[in-house]
């Protein structure tokens, strides 16, 4: 069984020599004098690093796909301010004899725990329709399977298994907290929007290679959720017509601007508690898991606030 060492995590690592990674994306690509390459991105459960193969195409690039492990020999080598690998050799494995789950990065929360926490979240909601539309969609064995594993994103925040379900948990807790401060917005209806606001994602991105599917390119997760709670609202038929378009307003305008996808903009008191607190959540995961430098204090740039962040370890002379 082929198990993962960590090698892009490390970094230090100048010669490949038969390591094993997945591959998360492949393309077929020119230079600039005309020749062709191929540019993958190879995954581990710490991270990605950008690979190229230049030399031998007509051998190694049929070799593999995006999703496949390889075993490669080669070099590792900064440029640009990118770690990435130059290939010399290529073998692709049989998926039986890899441990999976050691090349995917993973949520470190308890997952059983998240569980806990989400069918709490549930059963917490007074109102009957809507609690009843939870279940309608949370006790479908196969999408709870999928769900619960599913990463959040493809890289910007809760990029891993897992990432999901600790993603909407986080906002639907922080849904319940705000609706206490603020007496005037329909908490039920919050939570529950809280709660299935990114269930489209299930569909949209790929559970190994995080890429987006077909679905996922042409439709997108909101719309895919769209469509999925409007269906479980119209066979359950349970909800009055205002409550059932304030729950799908607020699922269409969750990404808050038409230029974040977002088909609606928020026009509700839960739409825009929704699209600031999933806001709040995507930016802060980052943030909080942030590797700092012990001898600087400063991380590396964190892409979705477009910024390294100062933490430097806290001391007696700092307390």
């Amino acid at each position: 069984m082929y198990d993962c060492i960590d090698a892009i995590k490390k970094k230090k690592l100048k010669k490949i020599d038969k390591e094993t990674f997945l591959v998360s994306e492949k393309h077929i690509l020119k230079a600039r004098n005309g020749d062709e390459y191929v540019g993958l991105k190879l995954k581990d459960r710490s991270g990605v690093i950008d690979a190229k193969i230049w030399n031998n195409l007509i051998y190694l690039k049929d070799k593999f796909e995006a999703g496949d492990f390889v075993e490669i020999t080669g070099e590792s080598n900064y440029y640009n301010d990118n770690w990435q690998v130059i290939i010399k050799d290529l073998e692709k494995l049989e998926e039986k004899n890899v441990d999976r789950k050691a090349f995917l990065p993973s949520t470190q929360k308890d997952i059983e725990g998240l569980q806990v926490e989400l069918l709490s979240l549930i059963d917490s909601v007074k109102h009957a329709g809507l609690r009843k539309l939870l279940e309608e969609i949370f006790t479908d064995e196969k999408f709870y399977s999928a769900f619960i594993h599913a990463p959040a994103a493809k890289s910007m925040h809760h990029a891993y298994v897992g990432g999901l379900i600790e993603h909407t948990v986080s906002v639907a807790k922080i849904a319940n907290i705000v609706s206490k401060n603020y007496s005037d917005v329909d908490r039920d209806l919050l939570v529950t929007a809280a709660l299935l606001h990114d269930i489209g994602k299930v569909y949209e991105l790929d559970s190994v290679t995080f890429n987006y599917t077909t679905e996922g390119k042409l439709l997108g997760h909101i719309i895919i959720g769209y469509t999925i709670i409007q269906n479980k609202i119209e066979k359950l038929n349970l909800l009055k017509e205002e409550t059932k378009l304030n729950l799908l307003h607020c699922i269409l305008s969750h990404h808050g601007e038409y230029e974040y996808g977002s088909p609606k903009k928020p026009k509700t008191k839960e739409a825009v508690f929704l699209h600031l607190i999933d806001m709040l959540d995507s930016r802060m995961q980052p943030v909080a898991d942030a590797k700092v430098d012990e001898n600087t204090g400063w991380s590396d740039m964190i892409k979705i606030i477009g910024k390294a962040i100062y933490a430097p370890k806290k001391t007696k002379e700092l307390i």
